[in-house]
């Protein structure tokens, strides 16, 4: 019991010591930056060329002919909007632009590429969204939900003069499915809407939402970057634009629960297995704190 009650007591001596460490941190000011129509650029983006130690590096912004650019993996989209309340920043497609004709965009943008658990940015997965494609197609289509395109430049959606007939489709939730493309057209984008309901659109309609763009999260940030005293366990709460921490031992009274369900096992496996998950878990969180206090001297 007494080494029990040593381990909780320098366990608290090292909160403390984190808790300084997270307020020397939070003493550093940062003034916001600015570019085009985006006036306020702060924690966590930074703009390229602001000092070091402000903002995240991956999410760092760049300033080009007076408009804010974001460089995701495969391209790069234009900020339209940083919410810093619902965590999100708004990305149009560089190549879409208004005028009479369709400009296309230059990328494809699908849910794949938000699915890595490495990525700055994520989609909100209760946000109603759409996919969109844009294909090319030797002869026309009489369907009322094939949207004609009149491209502004062919050769940015076409690659074939025997596919003269560009149509875009939009399809409810996640994805199109192959039967709803006609066999006679080829896709050439597939692109996430967001405030589009299928039916009854016309190009006008589909340029205009490409227009508005579309709302990415940065959540996830939350859960690299603050300073808490809970723990290092950091789940996202989309429902609230929130993250949970959970508190050190969390896990393990988890699965100490699951353990007194379980009448196959004997007290002595019980305390076993407590005895064993207590010193693991007092490792795990005694080196999270460990290397957030080296990270912590390395960025100052």
């Amino acid at each position: 019991m007494m080494l029990r009650e040593t381990k909780v007591v320098a366990l608290t001596v090292f909160h403390t010591f984190l808790l300084a460490i997270c307020a020397a941190n939070g003493n550093q000011t940062c003034r916001p930056s600015s570019c085009g129509d985006i006036k306020k650029i702060s924690n966590p983006f930074r703009l390229k060329g602001d000092p070091s130690g402000c903002g995240d590096p991956d999410y760092e912004l760049v300033c080009e002919n007076n408009r804010t650019v974001v460089n995701l993996e495969h391209g790069k989209y234009y900020v339209a909007d940083i919410n810093y309340v619902n965590y999100t920043i708004r990305v149009v497609d560089p190549g879409v632009e208004k005028g009479n004709c369709f400009s296309a965009p230059l990328y494809s943008l699908t849910r794949e590429i938000f699915r890595s658990d490495k990525r700055a940015y994520f989609l909100n997965p209760h946000e109603a969204t759409n996919t969109t494609v844009l294909m090319n197609c030797e002869q026309p289509i009489s369907d009322g939900n094939y949207i004609p395109i009149t491209p502004c430049n062919r050769s940015n959606v076409t690659s074939s003069s025997s596919q003269a007939y560009v149509y875009a489709l939009v399809g409810g939730g996640d994805s199109l499915l192959v039967n709803d493309i006609k066999y006679s057209c080829t896709i050439s984008r597939t692109i996430i809407t967001q405030f589009l309901k299928p039916g009854n659109l016309s190009r006008s309609d589909l340029q205009e939402i490409l227009l508005q763009g579309l709302d990415i999260s940065f959540l996830p940030f939350r859960c690299k970057s603050e300073c808490h005293m809970k723990g290092p366990y950091c789940d996202l709460d989309w429902t609230k634009n929130t993250v949970k921490w959970y508190s050190f031992g969390y896990r393990f009274s988890e699965y100490l629960e699951s353990l007194r369900d379980r009448s196959t096992f004997s007290s002595n496996d019980v305390r076993e297995r407590y005895n064993y998950y207590y010193h693991y878990e007092t490792a795990l969180y005694l080196g999270w704190i460990i290397r957030y206090i080296g990270k912590s001297f390395k960025s100052q």
